[in-house]
């Protein structure tokens, strides 16, 4: 008890009173009560509630630890005593640990006797993961008390030392991984090892001890060449008000793991000496009154400078070994484990692993779901895995009634949770179980992704909804015109490839809602005769975003448009608030000026097309521009032929004005044989119809033909036909034809 006063030593005085009280209650429930190992039982949930303590774990989980066996060994203990004692929390873990303990005893003394107790078992692991479901504490006790026995493990008979240690290794393990609580994952690894597989065991250990003093003084050799490197860097100095460099030797599970899955040799793992530098930041300075998320995602950021500064200076100082570093950080595990990890060649030769993460960081590391208790904190991406992984818990239990099938899935789908797959250059990737190519595609590249049209897999073309399998070769095809499918969300196994699918829609759909937007805003100014293209110049838009969209972005005003949240009419009153006055619902077109195009029910500016210059009398069709009033043009031309098929909705039918005083220029090519005094010809036939050209070239091209380009000012159509028609009576002259641009033949 003394080591457990000693670690709750600085809690508050009343949660001390509380342990030390069940603490008395569970030595009293336990006196004369002893172990397979003789020592007295009261030892044994001390010892659970020392790791619980160790953890971070809260008050409540502590005594839940000491009382989780009283009410199965003491009949005067009740779940009801313990609730008025100590409280229905501590009652609802207690009740939780009761159960379970019952079942796997009876699932033991089952075992003995006949093969139902696997049965038996499975019941026991399931009414245990069903509990957790309401209380994470509940496991987080069950791990505890596992560890205990497991260090404790060596009084019990070979046989259920084997089951046990089978059991530990294919669930409560795996449950500490998932909780993130790797310090009582790999303790639980380790013990396991020594009694599944004892000679191999003994002989890794073997091996790695005859090394361990070469190995430590090559770490702490570069633990000091690291610790001066980082105290002579006065930026990080800025930035923590703590650096923590220590050595650490790889857990024997995990090197033999390593060697059996990839093959190796002890002298071929890189990692069998590591560092682990662990940083405190120092405390952000934020403004008074900043909000309490934005102070710790300023604190986020700080703690992600730091580790990433950290891994340069590593780097500086050694050389890294391509391909092994890994961003645990911007990528975390499932579990929420975040750290930056590289491996480097020492100054001995020898490759060393690097860890580098912040305090917060490492106390996640180590202790995962309990680091909540012990920060009153989770990371949103931590929760949330979480919470999804509960909740897959929850929907097993109501699909699969039998324990055997639901624990099988369990281990199978929630605990066994990986597929190693590879690239066609033998890349290997790992990916959620139930993965498909479309999340392998989504893992390589979003680009990948983004532009898949198929997949082989082994060589054969496969649908993009096939479940992915360990040692699958997954080829991604591709193409610049591929794009993805909201189907795809039915096919992806993964929230990375998900998300990015969500994404890439979001976007268009973003896009989408812009033109949306834009188009309401400019139809409206339209109706009202408004000056478009003033009203919806950069700076009018920036500020009515930032009165109306709460940002100055004309995107935000534009998709608030959209969405409905403002009006046109809203924006029209701030973009002009004194044009914007209620108007008639139809306007009265303004007095058209000589010589203008009427369009009907408008009465905005309109201007001749240049590409055409139509005149008086020509047959004429309008285009509403972005901003410009109505272009007018020639029926014929080109570029309206062009607009009517690609933008209809803006060519507007428009006709010329009654007749008023007023000209128009055009364009003319008269042309003929070449001959003597033709140019004077033509310009008599001018002087008589009082036109003067306002501008004249000629020349003789091939086959001795003459052309003369005049440009003049005419009442419109009927003049023009008329002038025409006198110039074509002179001699020689074979036609008077119409230009779009003056001296450029080819018609209008």
């Amino acid at each position: 008890m003394a080591e457990l006063r000693a670690l709750i030593a600085g809690r508050p005085p009343e949660e001390q009173r509380d342990i030390e009280r069940a603490y008395e209650f569970a030595r009293e429930a336990h006196a004369g009560v002893r172990r397979k190992s003789g020592e007295e039982y009261i030892t044994h949930p001390v010892a659970v509630a020392v790791i619980l303590a160790q953890l971070g774990m809260d008050s409540v989980s502590l005594m839940a630890g000491l009382l989780h066996d009283t009410v199965e060994d003491v009949e005067d203990v009740t779940f009801e005593v313990i609730e008025r004692e100590f409280g229905p929390d501590v009652r609802r873990i207690v009740e939780g640990e009761t159960k379970v303990s019952k079942l796997s005893k009876a699932g033991s003394q089952e075992a003995e006797v006949q093969d139902e107790g696997r049965d038996e078992q499975a019941e026991n692991l399931r009414q245990m993961l069903i509990a957790m479901t309401s209380d994470l504490r509940i496991i987080v006790v069950k791990l505890a008390d596992r560890l205990h026995n497991m260090r404790t493990l060596g009084s019990m008979r070979p046989d259920k030392q084997l089951r046990i240690s089978r059991e530990t290794m294919e669930v409560f393990a795996p449950l500490a991984h998932r909780l993130g609580i790797g310090q009582m994952k790999w303790e639980l690894e380790d013990l396991s090892f020594q009694y599944l597989q004892p000679e191999a065991y003994e002989s890794l250990r073997g091996r790695l001890r005859t090394r361990l003093d070469e190995r430590d003084g090559l770490v702490q050799q570069a633990v000091t060449q690291l610790r001066t490197a980082l105290d002579e860097d006065l930026e990080i100095h800025d930035w923590v008000s703590d650096i923590e460099i220590s050595g650490r030797s790889k857990h024997l599970w995990s090197i033999h793991n390593k060697m059996e899955r990839e093959g190796k040799a002890l002298e071929q793992i890189f990692d069998l000496m590591a560092i682990r530098v662990i940083l405190t930041p120092r405390p952000v300075t934020v403004p008074e009154g900043t909000d309490e998320g934005r102070r710790e995602r300023a604190e986020e950021t700080r703690e992600k400078r730091i580790c990433y500064h950290t891994i340069s200076v590593v780097h500086s100082l050694w050389t890294p070994l391509p391909g092994r570093f890994k961003d645990y950080i911007a990528v975390p595990k499932t579990n929420g484990y975040q750290s930056l990890h590289t491996t480097v060649i020492g100054r001995s030769g020898q490759p060393i692993e690097i860890q580098v993460r912040s305090r917060r960081m490492h106390e996640v590391a180590e202790f995962g779901v309990a680091a909540h208790w012990m920060y009153k904190q989770e990371s949103e991406l931590g929760k949330r895995d979480r919470e999804n992984w509960i909740n897959q818990l929850r929907e097993l239990q109501h699909e699969i009634n039998d324990a055997t099938d639901y624990m099988d899935a369990v281990k199978n789908d929630l605990l066994s949770h990986r597929v190693l797959v590879f690239t066609p250059k033998g890349l290997a990737i790992s990916l959620t179980a139930g993965s498909t190519p479309v999340d392998f595609a989504y893992h390589i590249h979003s680009r990948i992704g983004e532009t898949m049209i198929g997949a082989r897999i082994n060589g054969k073309l496969m649908p993009l909804g096939h479940a992915l399998e360990n040692g699958d070769m997954v080829e991604i095809l591709t193409s610049k015109n591929g794009k993805p499918s909201k189907d795809w969300l039915n096919f992806a196994a993964t929230r990375s490839a998900k998300a990015k699918i969500r994404y890439h829609f979001r976007q268009q759909e973003r896009a989408e809602a812009l033109v949306r937007g834009h188009d309401m805003l400019e139809r409206y100014l339209r109706k009202r005769h408004l000056p478009v293209r003033k009203l919806m110049s950069t700076k009018l838009l920036e500020e009515a975003a930032q009165k109306l969209a709460g940002s100055r972005s004309p995107d935000d005003l534009y998709l608030a448009l959209q969405a409905g949240k403002v009006t046109p009419a809203a924006v029209t009153r701030v973009l002009a608030p004194l044009e914007a006055a209620p108007v008639q619902p139809r306007p009265q077109p303004r007095a058209p000026e000589a010589g203008a195009v009427y369009v009907e029910g408008l009465s905005t500016a309109t201007k001749l097309a240049h590409c055409c210059e139509p005149i008086r009398g020509d047959q004429v069709m309008g285009y509403l521009t972005r901003g410009r009033g109505v272009s007018i043009h020639r029926i014929d031309c080109p570029n309206m032929i062009r607009l009517l098929s690609e933008e209809p909705e803006r060519c507007v039918a428009a006709s010329w004005t009654p007749e008023t005083p007023g000209t128009s220029n055009v364009n003319l090519d008269v042309y003929g044989p070449d001959r003597p005094g033709l140019l004077a010809d033509i310009l008599q036939v001018l002087a008589q119809h009082r036109h003067s050209p306002m501008r004249l070239e000629a020349g003789v091209g091939e086959g001795n033909v003459a052309h003369i380009f005049l440009r003049l000012a005419v009442a419109g159509e009927a003049e023009l036909g008329a002038l025409q028609s006198a110039l074509l009576t002179l001699p020689g002259v074979t036609g008077a034809e119409r230009l779009a641009r003056f001296g450029q033949r080819g018609g209008a």
